[in-house]
């Protein structure tokens, strides 16, 4: 029996693309206009930011610190026409040393598009040493 993916599935998915490829234009089509983004855990710009370019500004300061070396790895992804959870593996290197973490995302949806995601990870504390 084949499962099919929940549309939200793919947008999370076209969402990630987005943002390694940095495509405003794709992100702009999958957010609300007064999308949340809130940032936890041991990572740089914790805290809220607005919009696409608030999102682009937290996430874009980890492609900025590891000059781009980033491997993500989509371990689940559920979704119903309201909420996501996503689980990710990642590893980040940065001055000849890598860190392999955890992240959780949960994404609030409002007619189709990404409203509200909070970025959780779940890495040890020490990781913060690994940003500075």
């Amino acid at each position: 029996m084949t499962m099919s993916t929940h549309p939200n599935v793919a947008t999370i998915d076209r969402m990630t693309a987005a943002i390694v490829e940095g495509d405003r234009d794709t992100l702009t089509t999958l957010f609300s206009d007064d999308l949340v983004l809130h940032v936890s855990g041991p990572l740089p710009s914790l805290g809220d930011h607005a919009g696409v370019d608030g999102l682009l500004g937290a996430i874009g300061l980890i492609f900025e610190l590891t000059d781009g070396q980033v491997d993500l790895q989509q371990l689940s992804c559920l979704a119903d026409d309201t909420y996501a959870a996503e689980w990710e593996h990642a590893v980040f290197t940065r001055n000849g040393r890598s860190v392999e973490v955890k992240n959780a995302f949960i994404y609030r949806f409002d007619q189709g598009r990404i409203a509200e995601m909070w970025m959780i990870c779940a890495g040890r504390p020490e990781l913060t040493s690994f940003w500075n």
